[in-house]
């Protein structure tokens, strides 16, 4: 028995399969349209290698980091070692470690330098920069202490020098006094019976003479000397330099003047050599110089 309104509903059954294929169609096509674009895949390939650069340049700038690190701990570490330190030998080996780790860190810098130019990343090549600028100002702070720690190790030696010649000036100074309250002690009376006269004075030796003459000579030249020292201590072309430079030669001259021994001449005579050329005196002086 077939129903009376069958042409109807075959009707409404096929625009309601036609609705239902266009309701269908609409977000398959919208997504084929979307997922097909080969610009979406392009943007997520070169985000990709653009994250993929990222870790790679961190990763390297890590590496530099930690390297110039380790040096700067290595630096710090022989600097506390040599303010305690008081044999020469360890000190020049320590010298030459920190050297060894600054020219370390001086090429570990030129590599940086080369990767920052590299560097695709902007936040990366800033980074690379600050650390450049940070380095090189340490760098320069550093030969600065270098510099005033030489000058200081300068300074002690010649503190030193200085001590060890007035020590010498002073018992050269004693060895005078006890040679010429010797040399002036009379002689012992002979013994024995008899009313003879008494000695003539004695005279001193030539070879008593020559030893204080010698004596006197070597306390002029340690005075001397001693001025000497003390204007090469001070700044070049200063006046106080200048000064003292004066003064010790006009002493060697002096010396010059009677020498006790030739040795003693030859020895002043090389030490005025460069006294003479940074005073701009003349090569002879009075006949001597």
């Amino acid at each position: 028995m077939k129903p009376l309104n069958q042409p109807e509903r075959r009707t409404r059954l096929w625009q309601f399969s036609l609705l239902y294929l266009l309701a269908l169609l609409i977000p398959l096509g919208a997504s084929y349209y979307l997922f097909s674009n080969n610009s979406i895949a392009a943007e997520n390939e070169r985000l990709k290698k653009e994250l993929d650069r990222t870790h790679l340049e961190q990763a390297r700038l890590i590496t530099q980091f930690d390297t110039l690190t380790n040096h700067l701990k290595r630096i710090d570490a022989i600097d506390q070692r040599m303010r305690v330190e008081d044999n020469d030998l360890v000190v020049g080996k320590l010298a030459t470690s920190n050297q060894d780790n600054l020219n370390a860190i001086a090429v570990n810098l030129s590599q940086l330098r080369n990767d920052s130019a590299q560097m695709q990343i902007p936040a990366h090549r800033l980074l690379a920069r600050n650390i450049l600028r940070d380095f090189d100002l340490f760098r320069s702070n550093r030969s600065t202490i270098d510099v005033l720690r030489t000058e200081l190790a300068k300074r002690g030696d010649a503190a030193k020098g200085s001590e060890r010649m007035a020590m010498e000036l002073a018992q050269a100074k004693q060895q005078i006094i006890m040679l010429q309250a010797s040399l002036s002690r009379p002689m012992p009376m002979p013994s024995g019976g008899g009313g003879g006269a008494p000695p003539p004075p004695t005279t001193p030796s030539s070879s008593a003479r020559l030893q204080i003459a010698l004596l006197r000579d070597q306390v002029a030249f340690e005075e001397a000397d001693c001025l000497r020292q003390r204007g090469l201590d001070h700044k070049a072309r200063s006046r106080e330099r200048k000064q003292l430079l004066e003064q010790s030669r006009t002493a060697f001259i002096q010396i010059l003047q009677d020498p006790a021994t030739e040795d003693l001449k030859a020895s002043i005579e090389k030490t005025l050599e460069p006294i003479n050329l940074e005073l701009g005196h003349p090569a002879r002086f009075f006949g001597l110089f």
